[in-house]
């Protein structure tokens, strides 16, 4: 069963006891293709943007065919926008890796913090004393100006401070993150002045702008790109690639072909199923696939040889 609305596309079907939903957020979402590229059964379709003029009008979408999606959940795995979301019972996984043939993408983001004492409290079981700690922010300082939440592009870092009688911050409280709509591009994490935000991003590669090749006034791939990655500086196009999260919107909208977006390595959870091969040189190349398993037979050999030592140095004496 399929329902769309105004802000998502949802998929849901039952089978058995268990119940599955593939979710599509079409804010997030920047119809990049990720999914198309990757989807093994062709089942999600494209819709292209709309262009006029060089500016974006609409924005590529995309659909699903529900006679040919079998809710593996790839597509929501490997979404670099958390645009798509599979929940299995209601928990939020895809099916390819609750059956360990897919890893899940090596991705986060943390603020410094620490626990710090705030007194003791009594304890029943074992009877005594237990110090009471509280969770604070351990590198946030005011004179950061909120940049983590002025910088991020999609709204998902909230600041909460103290104002003092003249108006200005006096401390930072909290900083709040949504990591469901947190697309990992680290801006907050190089903004930031203390070094109090850390991001680990999924998707490594690079990113290039023929600017020869750019039309006067053409902006569709600044005004596609999800991060902000893409500006125009002395009338011409930019790339800050450090904050790129290589989804290859822009690539795909470019009227003349003057961008070029390769990914050159995914980090993951490890994997031993073949599945993920398929998908990897879809999202990448034979050279990225040869390079993993490369450094898998590497590991295999060293994890050997360290089981070799460690039974000759416990080897019982006889």
């Amino acid at each position: 069963m399929k329902k769309e609305k105004r802000k998502e596309i949802t998929i849901k079907r039952s089978f058995l006891k268990r119940n599955y939903v593939l979710c599509a957020n079409k804010e997030l979402c920047n119809g990049c293709g990720i999914c198309i590229e990757i989807c093994p059964k062709e089942a999600i379709i494209d819709i292209p943007a709309k262009i006029v003029d060089g500016h974006l009008i609409k924005k590529p979408r995309i659909d699903f065919d529900i006679e040919k999606c079998v809710l593996c959940g790839e597509c929501a795995v490997l979404c670099p926008l958390n645009a798509l979301t599979m929940k299995v019972d209601g928990e939020n996984i895809s099916i390819v890796v609750k059956n360990e043939v897919f890893p899940s993408m090596v991705k986060d983001i943390q603020v410094a913090k620490e626990e710090i004492p705030v007194g003791e409290e009594i304890i029943s079981e074992p009877p005594g004393y237990r110090t009471k700690t509280k969770t604070q922010l351990s590198k946030c300082d005011p004179k950061c100006e909120i940049i983590c939440q002025k910088e991020c592009p999609i709204e998902a870092i909230k600041v909460k401070t103290r104002i003092g009688e003249s108006g200005e911050v006096e401390e930072i409280l909290d900083v709040e993150i949504d990591k469901s709509k947190c697309n990992f591009c680290k801006r907050c994490m190089i903004s930031c002045p203390f070094g109090a935000i850390v991001v680990k991003k999924p998707y490594q590669g690079t990113i290039k702008i023929d600017t020869k090749l750019c039309p006067e006034d053409c902006a569709v791939c600044k005004e596609i790109c999800p991060t902000n990655t893409i500006q125009t500086k002395d009338g011409k196009l930019v790339v800050s690639d450090e904050f790129c999260v290589f989804c290859s919107a822009c690539q795909k909208v470019c009227p003349e072909k003057a961008i070029k977006v390769e990914r050159n390595w995914v980090l993951h959870t490890d994997i031993k199923a073949g599945a993920w091969l398929t998908a990897l040189k879809k999202l990448t190349s034979e050279e990225t696939v040869s390079k993993e398993l490369r450094i898998k037979s590497l590991t295999k050999k060293i994890n050997r040889v360290k089981a070799r030592i460690a039974e000759e140095c416990y080897q019982p004496e006889s």
